[in-house]
């Protein structure tokens, strides 16, 4: 004859399984919570640093600009005319041709 089921233990057995699952149940969800917390923070931290990297990169390409147009008129104003130095020879070679004249003569 089998022995009689101890449904007392069975049902004590059920429901420790049962809390230590509602147990890793609540932890898990706080597990998931804090993550999405984390990653919240996180995203917004990242959307600052864009925002952020966004302006320094607008900055950045107004000073070059700036530069650009500095170095530009700098240059602008520092060329040379080729017309002293054209005027120089053109009277080396007259007074050279008056000499080699005075020396042919």
């Amino acid at each position: 004859m089998q022995e009689a089921y101890d449904w007392e233990q069975a049902m004590e057995t059920t429901r420790r399984s049962a809390a230590a699952a509602s147990q890793n149940s609540e932890h898990a969800v706080a597990g998931m919570a804090k993550l999405l917390r984390e990653i919240d923070r996180l995203s917004n931290r990242q959307s600052k640093l864009t925002d952020t990297i966004a302006s320094l990169e607008s900055t950045q390409a107004q000073q070059i600009a700036q530069t650009k147009a500095l170095l530009n008129h700098a240059q602008g104003d520092n060329r040379h005319s080729w017309r002293l130095p054209a005027l120089g020879l053109l009277a080396v070679f007259a007074v050279g041709a008056v000499f080699g004249g005075f020396i042919v003569s």
